[in-house]
């Protein structure tokens, strides 16, 4: 893969194939930096292929990638994925800087506990939370991980309406404070048309972008 550096980030001529089956062929897409870019497609269309290539996970059978080289990247899944032996401080603080000095770190951790409103649970275990406040943890700790990227595998999916909307508002306001550049893949178009500031709409295998790029 070639490397280079830009405003934007350019994959161009993606290939991808599992066996027979097709994902990308000669596939091209870039994402603007410091923004949130959603993907939004039906399920299997590849956008999590897509993000794991893109973060290194999976190896692509071809193409050139701009812009990437160096960049540091941090995950929220659509389960939690939290240490269970570790508390919501203790996740946090798990992927923080290393160089920081203890008194920093608890101090890193406990300003994105109380920006994801969990005040009063730093001390919790993640089988003592419901699933929204461990994906509120997750999302907290995406951002304190020294990432330039943050990927987002559909992290809302199964929620309800309701928690999954205070969940995007609490993403919302700690990316404003943070701005990183965010790739968020989803099925829900209300996740994408509420959280994006732009999307890309995916057509099933071998993908296609079939409407462009939406404000």
């Amino acid at each position: 893969m070639e490397e280079g550096i830009g405003m934007s980030l350019e994959i161009k001529g993606l290939c991808k194939s599992f066996g027979d089956n097709v994902i990308f062929s000669d596939f091209d897409i870039s994402f603007e930096e410091g923004v949130i870019t959603c993907i939004l497609g039906p399920s299997g269309c590849g956008k999590t292929t897509l993000l794991n290539i893109i973060g290194g996970l999976v190896e692509p059978d071809g193409g050139t990638f701009s812009g990437f080289g160096g960049k540091r990247f941090s995950y929220v899944f659509q389960e939690p994925r939290l240490l269970p032996w570790k508390t919501v401080r203790g996740n946090i603080e798990f992927v923080l800087d290393p160089s920081l000095s203890p008194s920093e770190r608890t101090s890193k951790a406990d300003e994105l506990i109380r920006r994801v409103e969990l005040d009063g649970f730093a001390d919790h275990y993640p089988s003592q939370l419901s699933g929204g406040m461990c994906q509120r943890v997750s999302i907290a700790r995406a951002f304190a991980c020294p990432s330039d990227i943050i990927l987002m595998d559909e992290p809302l999916s199964g929620l309800d309406y309701a928690l999954k909307r205070n969940l995007m508002v609490w993403f919302s306001q700690i990316w404003e404070k943070d701005r990183r550049t965010v790739i968020f893949v989803t099925h829900d178009e209300s996740e994408a048309r509420l959280l994006g500031n732009s999307t890309y709409v995916f057509s099933q295998a071998p993908v296609k972008i079939v409407s462009g790029r939406i404000p």
